[in-house]
């Protein structure tokens, strides 16, 4: 009995694992620096360590934006969160937390940094 007790914390506690940071996630980039797949990295990276978890009906967006201005690139950078919402017949997806920066930098790495830093930022101030 002791055993089968144990094995069930066991497994009650890897669902649970497996259940925290999951979230559904949209993303948009107009980077020439940074790909599509390395966005997608930062904002799953910034997920994982905030231990980011969202219910079906909610997502996170990530959005890049960024132009060359001689050897440095102005970039603005904007993460939400959003709920799928309905009104009336239709549904819609709406922001319920939402944080824009903006700056300029050198180098991608920096850049990649940024977006972590922001994604952090809006998943802290979840509802």
């Amino acid at each position: 009995m002791k055993k089968l007790l144990m094995l069930l914390s066991l497994a009650a506690a890897a669902t649970g694992a497996a259940q925290a940071g999951t979230y559904a996630m949209r993303q948009e980039a107009s980077c020439p620096i940074v790909s599509a797949g390395e966005l997608a990295e930062a904002v799953q990276k910034a997920g994982k360590v905030n231990n980011l978890s969202l219910p079906k009906d909610m997502l996170l967006r990530a959005e890049l934006h960024c132009a060359a201005e001689g050897k440095r690139y102005v970039y603005s950078v904007r993460a939400s969160i959003e709920k799928q919402v309905s009104d009336g017949e239709q549904m819609r997806w709406t922001p319920v937390a939402h944080v824009t920066g903006y700056g300029s930098t050198p180098n991608r790495a920096a850049l990649l940094r940024q977006v972590s830093f922001t994604v952090g930022d809006v998943i802290r101030q979840e509802p």
